[in-house]
């Protein structure tokens, strides 16, 4: 089984796509085999980094039922081990698949031979991209390190949780009527706790509710960074979503700003190959080596021990990339 990443911001024009691209360069120059998936519906454009054109199917015309299967729109790129299918951003509709291809596509996914899948969603939480995000057990938000970033990582959290809880108050009024009342008050961090929300269910539901929460282990990557006084904006959203959210959110990554990546998008080449040992790239590199021991352990990765101190340990791992403080 791989091990499914989807890599999804609260905003456009944060790297995400960027990140999804290069990354998966990476995994294959491990020696993993990798795939990617440009699952931005409605404004697909993975292609142009990796310096492919878009004419073949791809994910649009799976999701609206034009009689393709996932294994057939898999193509091999330049890069050796690394595969891609497009997205098809022009397609009418595709946007806004429905519920049951999506499940199907992931349930296809569960049986690709490939160690990794990487999904490049689209920008905001979207119903598609929420339940996108929500059907693997491995998640990267990507945030810029800006008070409105950090505002839309928090509320794209937010969303997530609301979508994950919805299913479950079908069966329970009171989760129903909870999450009413989450959705009312809840207009930012410090505003509603939907942890005190679930205190006030009964002990099956509450149970149920908490397990969910439990049962996601969302990641957070800080792109872009000028320094590493920059960093501690990780730590605010990892505290919001603690404490509002009951998310256990690990942060995973501190990327540099690196004019290897505007030259990447003017270029249409990957940053790893206009130069590799760029800070952009080696800090790539090395959130490639953290994930590289999950290599197809999908099931494993939920079973990993909880990462409370990941803040102290990505900031360690990740300042050499960053001038030094003056």
């Amino acid at each position: 089984m791989p091990l499914v990443l989807s890599v999804g911001g609260g905003k456009g024009g944060i790297g995400k796509t960027v990140i999804t691209a290069n990354l998966g360069m990476v995994m294959a120059r491990l020696g993993h085999s990798a795939l990617i998936i440009d699952a931005d519906l409605g404004g697909s454009d993975l292609h142009n980094l990796l310096a492919l054109d878009n004419s073949e199917p791809g994910l649009g015309e799976l999701l609206t039922g034009r009689g393709h299967e996932l294994s057939g729109l898999i193509k091999p790129v330049r890069e050796p081990r690394l595969y891609f299918v497009p997205g098809d951003a022009c397609l009418p509709n595709a946007a806004n698949p429905k519920f049951q291809r999506k499940r199907k596509l992931f349930r296809d996914i569960s049986r690709l031979s490939q160690d990794f899948v990487l999904l490049d969603l689209g920008a905001g939480s979207s119903l598609t991209v929420t339940d996108f995000f929500l059907s693997t057990p491995f998640t990267l938000l990507v945030m810029t390190p800006e008070q409105a970033a950090e505002l839309n990582a928090f509320n794209f959290y937010k969303n997530m949780v609301y979508r994950l809880l919805t299913p479950l108050s079908r069966e329970s009024r009171g989760l129903a009527a909870a999450l009413a009342l989450f959705r009312e008050r809840s207009r930012g961090p410090g505003s509603q706790a939907m942890l005190s929300l679930l205190a006030s269910l009964d002990g099956d539901t509450e149970k149920q509710a908490r397990a969910l929460l439990a049962g996601i282990r969302p990641k957070l990557v800080l792109n872009r960074l000028r320094s590493i006084d920059e960093f501690i904006q990780a730590r605010q959203v990892q505290a919001w979503a603690d404490e509002d959210l009951g998310l256990n959110v690990e942060i995973m990554a501190f990327l540099p700003e690196d004019e290897v990546v505007r030259e990447s998008a003017r270029s249409g080449t990957p940053a790893l190959d206009l130069d590799p040992r760029a800070p952009f790239c080696r800090a790539l590199t090395l959130l490639g080596l953290k994930l590289a021991p999950h290599a197809g352990k999908g099931k494993q990765w939920l079973e990993a021990a909880e990462s409370k101190d990941s803040f102290t340990r990505a900031a360690t791992e990740f300042a050499a990339f960053f001038p030094a403080p003056q």
